[in-house]
């Protein structure tokens, strides 16, 4: 042991001496050796530099030999601010029963960041940062939904506007913790929208024409792009405009479903409608012939009777004030009859018709008149249920059920119906 203390101080004489004579030879070249002698004089009390490396080697050996007596004296700053971090990122209380965040996302809430993308040197390391960045965002987007949707719960339930403090303690983070994720959220969702652009106007080429506005149109691929960002899972390996495309293509074609037609028909009987024609199509280019309801539903799956209700919901809806031809100066409002007026013929009848059964209702007690005329609308049009009648006559609906079937079986008689049997076509 005495030989190798012995070995490491010879080793650590000659370092220094090499270190002192390197720097003795740069201050040379330099010019500055005169003063470096001059400061070093009014230091150490030494009237030449070799007093001076003595002195300089023979410190620096004795602090080698004391350096295992050293010891080292912290203060208490440092463990304070460990403590006062660990505070400041101590989770609050996980069982809260708002709490909609899961585990996972909770842990990430804390420190939010994004790649930079100056760092990529080359297309693999560009590639890998994109993929990290659209993974980072779509859970911006994931974890501000989740607070977008447990601050409507709030607002339900209470019936006003939730402050931030109490938002923060349904979450179960802190307020700080929670402006900084809202903040990043949305800016997350701004650059996925603005990233996203060029894909979604590129995708609205195949929805021009049908009746909605292109920039309805792109409304629709954005609300895409954030429905699709909020299910996206970077796990599986596949690109985020890869995956977003279904969830944009979805969101326009739902859009063109409820708006496209002057009559709104329901989402699925839409995709059939589609279905459909695009199997008449197919078979049309195939035989060269009109196919008919029974290979269509063979092609497709469907049933006869649904294929035959989808195909009532392909007529065009057109306009009476739209012109017949272009030769004919005239419209088609000027040929359609308007079957909302009555016929001479039909309001003569109708007033026969009411004047026998006031007739026939004359034979009948009062109360019984009334829940008939009440009951078939003989009066005013208006058919009223039995509870209504009975909330009428502060009676139960059972009971005028009773008074009904009473009435009926007074007036059930062959010589009524055959006189009130020329009516049944009004």
């Amino acid at each position: 042991m005495d030989n190798l203390n012995a070995l490491e101080e010879t080793l650590a004489d000659s370092n220094a001496l090499n270190l002192e004579r390197d720097i003795l030879l740069q201050l040379g070249r330099l010019g500055a050796l005169k003063l470096f002698h001059t400061c070093l004089s009014k230091a150490f009390d030494a009237p030449d530099a070799c007093e001076v490396s003595d002195a300089v080697v023979e410190k620096k050996t004795s602090s080698k030999r004391d350096n295992h007596v050293k010891r080292i004296i912290r203060s208490g700053k440092s463990e304070m601010r460990k403590s006062r971090r660990e505070r400041n990122s101590a989770k609050p209380n996980q069982n809260s029963p708002f709490s909609l965040l899961s585990t996972g996302n909770q842990k990430w809430l804390q420190q939010p960041s994004v790649s930079s993308l100056r760092r990529a040197s080359n297309s693999k390391r560009r590639r890998s940062i994109i993929a990290r960045n659209e993974a980072e965002m779509s859970r911006g987007v994931k974890v501000v939904a989740e607070l977008e949707k447990l601050r409507a719960i709030l607002e339900e339930e209470s019936g006003q506007v939730p402050s931030l403090r109490t938002w923060a303690e349904a979450a179960g983070v802190d307020e700080n913790v929670l402006r900084q994720n809202l903040h990043f959220g949305w800016f997350c969702r701004d650059e996925l929208l603005r990233s996203t652009r060029s894909l979604v106007i590129f995708l609205t080429r195949n929805y021009r024409g049908l009746g909605i506005a292109h920039e309805d149109l792109i409304q629709a691929g954005n609300m895409g792009v954030l429905r699709g960002a909020e299910r996206f899972d970077h796990t599986r390996g596949y690109r985020f405009s890869t995956y977003v495309q279904y969830w944009i293509r979805k969101s326009m074609s739902r859009m063109v479903a409820w708006n496209a037609r002057g009559i709104r028909i329901p989402t699925t009987l839409a995709t059939a409608v589609n279905q459909i024609q695009k199997a008449r199509k197919s078979l049309n280019n195939h035989h060269r012939k009109y196919p008919d309801d029974m290979e269509i539903a063979k092609l497709t799956g469907f049933s006869v009777a649904k294929v035959r209700s989808a195909s009532q919901c392909l007529r065009v809806v057109g306009s009476i004030d739209q012109k017949i031809g272009d030769c004919i100066n005239a419209k088609y409002m000027e040929f359609t009859p308007d079957r909302s007026l009555r016929s001479p013929e039909e309001t003569v009848l109708r007033q026969n018709m009411s004047t026998q059964i006031q007739e026939l209702l004359s034979g009948l007690d009062f109360r019984e008149r009334q829940v008939l005329i009440l009951r078939y609308g003989l009066k005013d049009n208006q058919v009223k249920s039995l509870e209504e009648i009975g909330r009428l006559f502060n009676v139960s609906k059972e009971w005028i059920r009773r008074i009904e079937r009473k009435a009926m079986e007074k007036l059930r008689d062959k010589d009524v119906y055959s006189s009130l049997s020329h009516y049944r076509n009004l």
